[in-house]
């Protein structure tokens, strides 16, 4: 008996430097987890930015964004939810959003199945003009048409081509005035890091 009173205590004394030492380890692994994190994010975004994108301080929120496609059948940018979205306003008068659409196609083959899409909407235009348009230079990412200008005014107001990154939340990150080649080496890294970030 005298010997199991000396055993108990050492037991109950080795449980506590056990359970601290545990609490140790998971302590630093969250920290390990949170750096990771905070590392990946600096990644991605140091990525956009080394290709032209403004990353924005906070995720924005949206307002509706709703047009009709080619078909006639709406196109809601909540029907993306889940994906990465690059919302692209465009024009067929506009000579950069022309010259980026070829590279832009490319782009969207080459991420489409990996959680990313491509919504370009015409602003400004008759659904007429642009039903041509894509006609003559057929594209398979989903184009919508602001027929009106309302969203163009909203979120191209300084000029077309204006492309914007939404997360899978369906928040604005990041976007950049101007054409460019989708297709840039650096580009499709900037997107492979992101995509490969986890970033929600």
């Amino acid at each position: 008996m005298k010997h199991m009173k000396h055993i108990r205590p050492l037991i109950f004394t080795t449980l506590l430097l056990f359970l601290s030492a545990t609490d140790m380890v998971l302590f630093a692994a969250e920290g390990a987890k949170s750096a990771a994190t905070a590392n990946n994010t600096q990644a991605w975004k140091k990525a956009l930015q080394d290709v032209g994108f403004t990353v924005f301080p906070e995720a924005q929120a949206l307002p509706v964004i709703r047009v009709p496609g080619l078909d006639g059948k709406q196109i809601d940018i909540k029907d993306f939810a889940g994906s990465f979205v690059i919302l692209n306003f465009w024009a067929t008068w506009c000579p950069p959003c022309k010259a980026e659409m070829p590279s832009m196609e490319t782009f969207y083959k080459t991420f489409k199945d990996k959680q990313l899409t491509i919504f370009a909407i015409s602003t400004g235009e008759k659904p007429d003009t642009v039903q041509s348009f894509i006609k003559a230079n057929p594209h398979s990412f989903p184009i919508g048409l602001d027929s009106s200008g309302q969203l163009g005014a909203i979120f191209a107001g300084r000029g077309i081509p204006t492309t914007y990154i939404v997360n899978p939340e369906g928040k604005a990150i990041a976007g950049t005035i101007g054409g460019r080649d989708w297709m840039d080496k650096k580009t499709v890294e900037a997107f492979t890091i992101l995509l490969s970030s986890g970033k929600k």
